[in-house]
């Protein structure tokens, strides 16, 4: 009897529910309280509120309060437009939980979000202050203060009353900001119920209206929040999508991801103790930490390159790799290295690298303010050569120092970066030459690069040089200084058009400015001193005495001597020094000798097309070392492929010169004509 009447007042109590909520969706139309709704939205946040569709109410078994379209105007100083508008919104909350004073949400609905977001003059956002309300005019005694703290205390009470939010969706958005566009917008989440995970998903494209530019992402994660202690959890982490850029063909796929990242707000931190990226066919992995992500962020970690080969990724990324002389060059990458970053730039420290076969170590940063690059570097070996274009032609290594500082310059119209630091080679090839214990020291501010002490071993010898090149006026300016000793001539030689021309070891210096922006350009106004001296060497491809006795033949009448073969000219000591100007070097001391030879000349040789004027005098000695015979000669031609003949008529008017002294001496007369 007892439970029947229980039975009876439940049964009753439902019927009176129902029959209140019945009467509530008869008599409550919620599109009257659309003005309401606006005037108060207005007042809170000084935004208009539009609401143009109708609004529909239900009360079982949950109350839903559907509406659209609507729109949320700018703040004042923003335009006409609104800030955000949609096409349909749902909001519903669980009847039940409700009754008894619990605030349980179903499922929070949008589509069509349109989301415009931008600066005005002042630098502020139409998004800033949002939920500020407007300020009254009120005096001291009307209570401002505790309206302010009601409505706090309103806020704390709804918010503590809502136990569970099963989820949010958008879809169909979009997102505008300073030109950046986010379309097909797609957020899903699961249910917020204070503990436990909630699964959410992201997913859009975005442009910044650059034809054949576009992004796409998929995100997934796993969130797990504690409001109380201000620390997010993301678990499961996946970021993944296309990249395409103009010109680089389809889209490149790419992803990140990390199996957790801890968030603690109050602290100021986040811990990613393993992420992985990918982009094409590289991938990198590592770790990061980060403080301070408010007020002064900074970050250290470690990341690492696995193997990329070169040849396989550069084109999938729009990147043109250069034809090299060995085809295997360019093959293969890999790094890795602990990083840092702060307030003061970012710093690669403990970095190690491998190129095909060479290996870097060292450390990089670019700190400072503005930003400069600081280097540690050292290379244990690398062959230049293999690197060089595979159709270019011999490089004069004379002019290598020019072609290096010149490759190192920035791009016309560019700053070239503030930088510091020293690059230390254990063995290196170019153009032919072996080169070690390589050191250079780099230093380049306010556009003037300045490569000093260079420092190098080669094959024997020893290479010093400084260079600097200047870029603070319209045209560059170049400073050089170089010098080489004991270095091996034909070896110098042998990556050039002078291949196999000189042989011997020698010193030359060379102390001279120009201007331009390339190797030609310095050639043609190169403006300075030069002054080489070799020993035990010869001159490879030339046969001075065959040419002085041919010469002496043709005077003579008598049949010209046998050439040697291959044509040399063997000396004990070869030297010059030159004056050069504007590109042409003019020499008055050239000098070559050897136990039957001595030959003088002047003369210019021009550097910038390589052609050759001299003029010289080559005697024949004797045994004891005086001359018996002295011809002149001239050389022309390029020093590439000059070419060598006799001065006849010079020769014929000293022969003649020789018989009328010798007629005069006869006849008492000698010195007649010595004035």
């Amino acid at each position: 009897m007892r439970t029947v009447k229980i039975l009876s007042v439940l049964a009753g109590a439902v019927v009176v529910v129902a029959a209140g909520l019945f009467a509530l969706w008869l008599s409550v139309n919620p599109n009257d309280y659309k003005e309401p709704i606006a005037a108060a939205v207005k007042q809170s946040t000084g935004r208009d509120l539009n609401l143009t569709g109708r609004m529909h109410l239900s009360v079982f078994p949950w109350v839903a309060l559907e509406l659209g379209p609507g729109s949320l105007g700018n703040p004042p100083g923003f335009g006409e437009g609104a800030l955000l508008a949609f096409n349909h919104a749902a909001v519903r909350v669980k009847l039940l939980p409700l009754l008894a004073k619990r605030l349980e949400m179903e499922r929070v609905d949008i589509d069509g979000l349109d989301l415009r977001l931008s600066r005005n003059a002042a630098g502020m956002g139409n998004w800033e202050g949002f939920g500020r309300p407007q300020k009254a005019e009120v005096g001291a005694g009307d209570g401002a203060g505790a309206g302010v703290g009601a409505g706090a205390g309103i806020e704390d009470a709804a918010v503590g009353s809502l136990r569970r939010l099963d989820g949010i969706r958008v879809t169909n958005g979009r997102v505008s900001y300073q030109g950046m566009v986010i379309e097909n917008l797609t957020v899903d989440t699961g249910a917020f119920s204070g503990h436990g995970v909630t699964p959410v998903s992201v997913a859009f494209q975005a442009n910044r209206g650059v034809p054949g530019e576009n992004l796409s992402l998929n995100a997934r994660f796993d969130v797990d929040a504690d409001a109380q202690y201000q620390r997010l959890r993301l678990e499961a982490v996946n970021f993944s999508g296309t990249l395409g850029r103009p010109g680089d063909g389809p889209p490149v796929h790419w992803e990140w991801s990390a199996p957790v990242i801890e968030a603690d707000v109050s602290g100021q931190t986040v811990a990613v103790p393993a992420f992985a990226m990918s982009y094409s066919s590289a991938r990198v992995t590592g770790k990061l930490q980060a403080i301070k992500i408010f007020d002064d962020l900074s970050m250290t970690g470690s990341a690492a390159l696995e193997p990329l080969v070169l040849h396989e990724f550069a084109p999938r990324v729009g990147i043109v790799l250069p034809g090299t002389r060995d085809p295997r060059a360019l093959a293969q990458l890999s790094a890795m290295s602990e990083f840092s970053y702060d307030a003061q730039g970012v710093r690669l420290n403990t970095l190690q690298a491998l190129l095909d076969d060479t290996h870097v170590q060292g450390s990089v940063a670019m700190v400072g303010e503005p930003r400069a690059l600081k280097f540690d570097l050292t290379v244990d070996r690398i062959d230049l050569d293999r690197y060089l274009s595979a159709d270019s032609g011999s490089a004069e290594p004379a002019a290598g120092a020019v072609q290096a500082a010149d490759a190192a310059r920035s791009p016309a119209g560019a700053r070239m970066p503030d930088a510091a630091g020293v690059l230390s080679v254990g063995s290196m090839r170019l153009a032919k030459l072996d080169f070690s214990n390589v050191r250079v020291t780099v230093v380049a501010q306010d556009r003037v690069l300045h490569l000093f002490p260079s420092l190098a071993q080669i094959d024997g010898g020893n290479y010093s040089g400084d260079i600097t090149l200047d870029e603070r006026g319209a045209t560059p300016l170049w400073s050089l200084d170089e010098h080489l000793s004991g270095v091996d001539m034909a070896r110098l030689l042998a990556g050039t058009g002078n291949r196999g021309r000189l042989t011997g070891r020698g010193t030359l210096n060379i102390r001279a400015t120009a201007r331009g922006a390339g190797l030609d350009a310095v050639m043609r106004t190169l403006n300075g001193h030069f002054d080489a001296k070799l020993a035990g060497g010869a001159l490879e491809g030339i046969d001075l005495q065959y040419q002085l006795g041919r010469a002496q033949a043709l005077i003579t009448r008598e049949a010209a001597p046998p050439s040697s073969d291959p044509p040399r000219t063997s000396f004990d000591a070869f030297s010059l020094s030159a004056q050069i100007t504007n590109g042409v070097a003019r020499t008055t001391d050239l000098a070559i000798s050897s136990a039957a030879l001595r030959v003088t000349g002047h003369g210019s040789a021009n550097l910038a097309n390589q052609a050759l004027d001299l003029t010289m005098q080559a005697s024949i000695l004797n045994s004891q070392g005086a001359s018996f015979a002295d011809i002149p000669f001239k050389m022309d031609g390029t020093y590439v492929d000059p070419k060598i003949s006799a001065d006849v008529e010079a020769l014929a008017k000293g022969q003649l010169k020789q018989k009328l002294q010798d007629v005069l001496e006869r006849n008492g007369l000698k010195g007649l004509f010595s004035k």
